[in-house]
């Protein structure tokens, strides 16, 4: 154990410790928040922690976004290649934003475009790292008496992070398609639309709910002013959305005729329906 400690410990292999620890956190951070959107109803799912950590995965977090970035700026710096920067940014609706490699360049055709910088990040400082902690001793073995440590260790660290983004650049590209952006409906896209509650229920002040569109579906914050049944699991229709606490007004569609619940699959007859329940 103390030369284990000894080794990750030492330069270069500090270095990627360093950013390693901080890319850990990020995504502990990450697991943290899926769980604990249904951490407060005292009861959590598989279902809806997937559903959000997909959507933290796709989309990022914000919660530490500028911690990675700063904890890899010496490294994207590297990535970079001369001060481009990695990629742009990538608006997912109502997820979080996060960046990934623009479709032309050098690191696009490494196999790295359409990666979000957080996993692409994540694979070159994890790989560089292995193969620091497991070359550093025997190569200063071999070759600490003719060459000047100082020298070797500067030729280790960075044929390591070659390495490390060669070998990402294969180890990324199955992945490509689970971060192809979907643009998520609007706020009036929504209007009319049936959602799913994630909650163990709803109330006047709080409740959760998804909706399919497509992808990894939306998470919405979603209240009842009158008093319901709804649980998880159960169909609710989406009625107005209020900006200032930032939630959706849903309700039972248990008051629902057969004919009207078929409406609802067309979006246009669905909002007519929901404008004239939320007035009436």
């Amino acid at each position: 154990m103390s030369a284990f400690l000894d080794t990750i410990l030492a330069f270069p292999t500090a270095l990627f410790t360093i950013v390693l620890g901080v890319v850990m956190t990020y995504w502990l951070f990450v697991i943290a928040g899926a769980v604990g959107i249904d951490l407060f109803d005292g009861d959590v799912t598989l279902e809806s922690g997937g559903k959000a950590l997909s959507g933290a995965i796709e989309g990022g977090g914000k919660a530490l976004g500028g911690a990675i970035e700063g904890g890899g700026k010496a490294l994207s710096g590297a990535i970079e290649g001369g001060g481009k920067a990695l990629g742009g940014a990538k608006a997912l609706g109502a997820h979080d934003a996060d960046f990934d490699v623009d479709g032309g360049g050098v690191l696009a055709a490494m196999g790295f475009a359409g990666i979000p910088i957080t996993v692409s990040v994540s694979f070159v400082v994890f790989i560089a790292w292995f193969l620091s902690v497991m070359s550093a001793q025997p190569l200063h073995a071999a070759l600490g008496g003719v060459v000047p440590s100082w020298l070797l260790s500067s030729g280790l660290g960075l044929g390591c992070f070659a390495a490390g983004m060669v070998t990402a650049g294969f180890a990324v590209r199955p992945l490509r398609p689970v971060f192809v952006a979907r643009r998520a409906p609007g706020r009036d896209a929504l209007m009319g639309r049936v959602c799913t509650i994630s909650s163990r229920g709803v109330t006047a002040r709080t409740g959760h709910a998804t909706f399919e569109d497509g992808g990894a579906g939306v998470i919405l914050n979603v209240v009842c002013a009158k008093p319901n049944e709804l649980k998880r699991g159960q169909p609710a229709l989406i009625l107005a959305y209020d900006a200032e606490r930032r939630v959706y007004e849903v309700e039972p569609v248990d008051w629902l005729l057969p004919e009207e619940l078929e409406q609802l699959q067309d979006p246009a007859r669905a909002a007519a329906l929901a404008r004239v329940k939320a007035r009436g």
